[in-house]
């Protein structure tokens, strides 16, 4: 039998999680406190005060002995103190895999003093609870884990919860399952990029765990200097920071505000002011650890502070890590345009681990597909087809298929690769990477950052471009509705619906970084896996974009 458990403080999330899992995997749940509570016909705090701890924990280790006789593998939710007893812990690693939920203890009692509100809103009699009662409940839980930590991490895998939704985290503790039965281990992915001195890329399932492997490799000074968004921080620099100590390193980390809205000069300075504070050398690392925003903004910081520093690309959006993070473009957006300010710039390393996209809303994971829509586009009608195949596993994403997942980044990156070993200024050919853009930054920038992310602005420049297209008679109808239909199967939107203007739209696109003498070149496809770049009429343009936005 292989039961899973999940074990950790109280208010880590143990029972919610539990019940997640439980209807995902399609497994039984059982919840050893629920069973005690059942079995005796008392509530947990009144057994412990009636009976005291001793007390309890044999029961608590009865009821275990119990729960992993179910035959069928189960997910058993267990107390925070479970662990405690020696032969809990034996019993759990002997029938299954032990999952240590982790959090801090400040949000783990923000959690359980949540959950105590609730149930008085809901006139349920309150009973004393041990961990909130006395002066200093906190010190309480602090003492607690202090005293089970090393009991806690003898589990088979560890899920850090703080700062994640439940969804996340069921869907980490999934992937982490599968990885432990599978007869697959998927290699990490290198593509070496010849551009300058050359840098490597690599697609690795959990490589942010390697991440200090990586940069010893590269023969960094000690000091780095992570920056990173206020939706990033809390999930991974908890872990990343002891991680990168272990392995000789002095990380200093700044954290900006997350959104489109941090791409500015105000944010650059910012993040000069501080690298000036540290003394920040030329030979230290600046690590952009984030979307495409971070990725944009710390590359640009990197180009310009002391004329250059060494640069350490960590994507953990989809988008960034099939796109913006590849390539050396760098910037930040202007009032009047998208990135509009910036340089060519790459980094030493780029490390892309899909392992993070489990932590990301699922509107922040779905734009990403766009740039990969827009690979099999512009050059690749096989990876269309895979998407195409593959697209309702791939939306999901409960179950996440993590080879093919790695798979698919890998050729993304290489597709891109190969444009900017060509053309690595955007002086010609790279300019079909742009497909779809025309449109979606002229939409990003009337609409306000933020109303639109850049991949669905993407997605409706790549209907609007297919629409040109089919009017000029190169895309075929055919073809149009294939598109169409793969944005929509991932999430993407395909029709506009706002309050923008065709003739903003317009005058925004004359600012586009593809015009030549006045006139916008379209990246236009001819087929799926083949685009040609082209002006087009201006009635024709105005006329589409009238039609796309319901003005006609």
């Amino acid at each position: 039998m292989r039961h899973v458990f999940l074990i950790g403080l109280s208010g880590s999330g143990k029972s919610t999680v539990g019940r997640l899992l439980a209807q995902r995997l399609g497994r039984p749940l059982l919840d050893v406190d629920a069973l005690i509570e059942q079995e005796y016909g008392e509530r947990i705090p009144a057994i412990f005060a009636r009976h005291g701890e001793e007390y309890f924990r044999t029961l608590e280790a009865r009821m275990l002995a119990h729960a992993v006789q179910q035959p069928d593998d189960a997910i058993i939710v267990t107390g925070g103190g479970i662990v405690v007893r020696p032969e809990n812990r034996a019993l759990m690693a002997r029938h299954g895999v032990r999952v240590f939920l982790h959090v801090d203890p400040q949000e783990s009692l923000a959690r359980l003093q949540a959950q105590h509100r609730r149930e008085q809103q809901q006139g349920q009699t309150l009973e004393i609870r041990p961990l909130l009662s006395g002066a200093d409940p906190l010190a309480n839980l602090q003492r607690m884990l202090a005293a089970r930590e090393a009991w806690y991490r003898e589990a088979e895998l560890t899920c850090l919860t703080q700062g994640k939704q439940v969804k996340q985290v069921a869907g980490e503790i999934i992937v982490m399952l599968e990885d432990l039965t599978s007869q697959e281990q998927v290699a990490p992915i290198v593509r070496h990029v010849h551009v300058g001195t050359g840098y490597d890329t690599v697609v690795e399932w959990g490589g942010l765990q390697r991440l200090g492997t990586y940069l010893k490799q590269l023969q960094l000074p000690p000091r780095v200097f992570i920056v990173t968004d206020s939706n990033i921080h809390d999930i991974y620099i908890p872990a990343l920071l002891p991680q990168l100590t272990a392995a000789g390193f002095e990380p200093h980390v700044y954290t900006i505000p997350a959104g489109e809205g941090s791409k500015s000069q105000q944010q650059l300075s910012a993040i000069y002011d501080w690298l000036l504070e540290q003394h920040a050398e030329r030979r230290e690392a600046l690590v952009a650890l984030g979307g495409g925003v971070v990725g944009d903004l710390v590359g640009y910081a990197a180009a310009t502070y002391l004329r250059g520093v060494p640069l350490i690309q960590v994507p953990t959006s989809l988008l960034a890590q099939v796109d913006s993070a590849i390539g050396g473009k760098t910037g930040i957006n202007h009032p009047r345009g998208k990135n509009l300010i910036g340089a060519f710039y790459h980094p030493r390393l780029v490390l892309a681990d899909p392992a993070t996209l489990l932590s990301l809303p699922e509107r922040s994971r779905t734009e990403g597909w766009a740039e990969i829509v827009k690979y099999g586009i512009i050059l690749d009608a096989e990876l269309f087809a895979l998407l195409e195949a593959h697209a309702d596993t791939l939306r999901d994403f409960s179950r996440p298929p993590v080879a093919l997942l790695c798979q698919i980044i890998a050729r993304c990156i290489d597709l891109k690769v190969m444009i900017i070993e060509e053309d690595e200024r955007e002086q010609g050919r790279r300019a079909i990477l742009n497909y779809g853009h025309t449109f979606g930054h002229a939409l990003e920038n009337v609409s306000g950052y933020g109303e639109w992310l850049h991949g669905e602005a993407v997605s409706l420049g790549m209907v609007v471009a297919a629409m040109l297209a089919r009017e000029a008679g190169l895309f075929g109808e055919q073809d149009v509705l294939r598109q169409n239909r793969l944005l929509a199967a991932l999430g993407l939107p395909i029709t506009y619906r706002g309050s923008v203007y065709g003739r903003d739209i317009l005058a925004a696109m004359q600012l586009d970084k593809k015009v030549v003498g006045k006139q916008v070149r379209w990246i236009m496809p001819k087929q799926i896996g083949e685009v040609v770049i082209t002006p087009l009429p201006d009635e024709s343009v105005e006329h589409i974009i009238a039609t796309f936005m319901g003005e006609k």
